[in-house]
């Protein structure tokens, strides 16, 4: 069993309200920090296939409702983590289906911003879950 990380301060009109990509990217990074080192999660059944670094993602399912957590050693792919964690967590299986996840990096302006790497490693997590959940 895992501890989900408390990513009750992070808000996504505010990473689309920021003025510009450098703003963004702080946002980001400071997200990154919500998510704390999880040994528990780095197991090879965890590792996510398509990320450059090692990240892992496990999940769990309580009363229908779905709970994530998420790690790696880039603070920039953990805020990216975030940013998909806050639509996931404690969501039944019908609600993330439903979650538009492309129009979502589209509204917050990142796609035109990430890496070839890094938009690979946040469509791994996007793949994981979906996976995970069915969708």
């Amino acid at each position: 069993m895992f501890k989900t990380d408390d990513l009750s301060s992070v808000s996504l009109s505010e990473l689309i309200a920021a003025s510009n990509w450098q703003a963004q990217y702080r946002f980001i990074t400071q997200w990154g920090k919500l998510i704390h080192t999880k040994p528990e999660l780095r197991v090879t059944e965890n590792l996510l296939q398509g990320c450059e670094v090692s990240a892992w993602l496990a999940h769990r399912e309580e009363n229908g409702f779905h709970y994530f957590a998420f790690d790696s050693d880039s603070r920039v792919i953990n805020g990216l983590a975030v940013l998909l964690l806050v639509q996931v967590n404690g969501k039944t299986t019908e609600e993330i289906c439903a979650i538009d996840f492309a129009q979502i990096l589209k509204d917050a302006g990142l796609e035109k911003h990430l890496t070839p790497t890094r938009n690979n490693g946040l469509q791994a997590i996007i793949g994981r879950v979906r996976k995970i959940v069915g969708a």
